[in-house]
């Protein structure tokens, strides 16, 4: 085999000492990945129009409002429908007796 040198020796001593995991200290695409997120993490959800689960609460609450809103909107128009038949009747009765 080859000989190895004194300075190879210590190089691979000084890594095996270093704390940690020489992975650790090694950039990769996702840390890279990642830590751009964390920096940009607003910038990233405005410009690409993300939602944020602040923005699904808020828009659950808007539709439970919509939701009842609707509901309370059908029955008052059955009620306004129910009115106008009567009123209708009751027309119809002032035309019978003149």
């Amino acid at each position: 085999m080859y000989p190895t040198f004194t300075r190879t020796k210590n190089y691979m001593q000084e890594l095996s000492s270093l704390p940690g995991s020489v992975a650790d200290s090694i950039p990769t695409l996702d840390k890279q990945l990642d830590s751009f997120f964390d920096r940009n993490a607003e910038a990233v959800i405005d410009e690409w129009g993300l939602v944020t689960d602040d923005d699904l609460r808020h828009l659950k609450q808007k539709l439970e409002f919509l939701s009842y809103e609707v509901e309370r909107l059908v029955v008052e128009k059955s009620n306004l429908e129910k009115r106008t038949s009567d009123l209708k009747l009751a027309i119809e009765e002032l035309e019978k007796k003149v």
